[in-house]
């Protein structure tokens, strides 16, 4: 364990630690120093907030918005957005998710538009 003193005189985690411990990679004696040391447990916590933050405020900032997906998967654009949607989509976990969502069929949209198509059929032959 690689320790660090503060001004309080007690030795502390170092911030390689500190991480570790909010990544869950904390080994037995930084889980140790955890459970007595009340200061470290606060910064870890500390960490942990500010990285939920960070995913927050960051989270797709450098996606598509959904609506470009939407046209994505109806073919709506232009072939070199559409290939640049697609080199992203690729690349991108959180995309891909929403794009696969966006592919599935909705068996109520389904059931809708076919009574929508059958009561048109029944119109035009009641005239």
């Amino acid at each position: 364990m690689e320790e660090e003193q503060l001004s309080d005189g007690a030795t502390h985690l170092s911030g390689l630690e500190l991480i570790a411990a909010v990544d869950g990679e904390a080994d037995e004696t930084i889980l140790a120093h955890l459970n007595e040391c009340p200061l470290c447990r606060q910064r870890v916590a500390t960490l942990r907030n500010l990285q939920h933050a960070l995913r927050y405020r960051l989270y797709r900032v450098l996606c598509p918005s959904t609506d470009l997906l939407v046209d994505y998967c109806q073919g709506l654009l232009p072939p070199a957005q559409q290939a640049r949607i697609a080199h992203h989509v690729a690349s991108c976990p959180y995309c891909r998710s929403e794009v696969d969502l966006l592919m599935q069929r909705d068996p109520l949209i389904d059931r809708l538009l076919l009574a929508s198509l059958l009561h048109g059929r029944v119109m035009r032959y009641r005239r």
